[in-house]
């Protein structure tokens, strides 16, 4: 769901508070785990089946609700668990996440994809599909900026099968998802100290783009006008 510009600066502002919160209440406990590399290695056992749940969970709610940007869930997993097994956990939740968006659009039918996507929105998104069907879906989910999540919900709507559009997805996701927790991997071996800046500057960055977001999806839709061969 797209939320406006004073809700992804709220969103950003609560991530931030929380962020210092929990450092303020844990920071000893947390220094400890960034800083040995054993006691990192033992935090993660320590989550046991509950950590590839929750990485799942927040990916595949990222796909329906936008709480948080994807590439925050990715990092995340990459840290936690690797590239590849943090790849294949924010995958099979993006993958979850896209097909329950399809069934939704199919279910409901265009007033709920309306309701979820706006007026404007997916009459935009519906000219790329009409003119260059699995293309415009690829390029969508490629290019960065670009609604991505909301492209779920649109493709529900179009006569494509629900394999093409999952493959679409994969495909489309993969490089960003592989990325991120590319990411994420190398931080393990960053000081506790550099961690908290690369999170500062992270929260700093996830705040900006939302503000800016606009700005962005404009330059990158003009950029996919291109590609698909828009007059």
């Amino acid at each position: 769901m797209k939320l406006k510009r004073w809700q992804w600066a709220l969103v950003g502002l609560v991530l931030v508070a929380v962020a210092v919160a929990v450092w303020l209440l844990w920071r000893e406990q947390l220094w400890q785990v960034f800083t040995d590399r054993e006691a990192l290695e033992a935090w993660i056992v320590s989550l046991g089946a509950w950590g590839p749940v929750v990485i799942v969970v927040a990916n595949f709610l990222q796909v329906l609700l936008a709480p948080v940007p994807g590439q925050v869930v990715g990092i995340a997993a990459g840290y936690l668990y690797g590239v590849l097994w943090g790849s294949v956990l924010a995958m099979v939740g993006l993958i979850l996440g896209t097909l329950v968006a399809v069934w939704l659009a199919r279910m409901f039918g265009r007033p709920l994809v309306e309701r979820v996507a706006g007026e404007e929105t997916l009459r935009r998104l519906d000219g790329y599909v009409e003119r260059s069907g699995s293309l415009a879906l690829l390029l969508i989910y490629l290019i960065p900026f670009l609604p991505d999540d909301l492209i779920c919900f649109v493709a529900g709507l179009t006569p494509l099968s629900l394999g093409r559009i999952l493959l679409l997805a994969f495909i489309g996701r993969l490089p960003g998802v592989v990325a991120s927790a590319l990411i994420g991997s190398r931080a393990r071996a960053l000081s506790g100290l550099e961690i908290g800046i690369l999170v500062g500057v992270s929260l700093v960055l996830v705040l900006l783009v939302a503000l800016f977001q606009k700005r962005l999806e404009q330059a990158m839709f003009r950029l996919l006008d291109k590609l698909t061969g828009k007059d």
